[in-house]
């Protein structure tokens, strides 16, 4: 059973960083070449990275607690 919550965790924090590297790339882009649609969806993607690191920080301190 840990081994799993391991993986999946670790699973959470790859998936995050690589949308937080997705969500800067789309904001420079679009913000370069004044495409505001794809600077908000960069925007989107590095929310969505952002909160997924912030449940990984949650569920890290949850199974810290047990």
């Amino acid at each position: 059973m840990a081994s799993y919550v391991g993986e999946n965790l670790l699973v959470k924090k790859s998936a995050a960083v690589l949308l937080l590297l997705l969500g800067i790339v789309l904001i420079v882009i679009g913000l370069h070449e004044d495409f505001w649609t794809v600077a908000s969806l960069g925007a989107l993607s590095l929310l969505g990275g952002v909160f997924l690191l912030v449940l990984k920080i949650v569920a890290r301190n949850q199974s810290n607690q047990l």
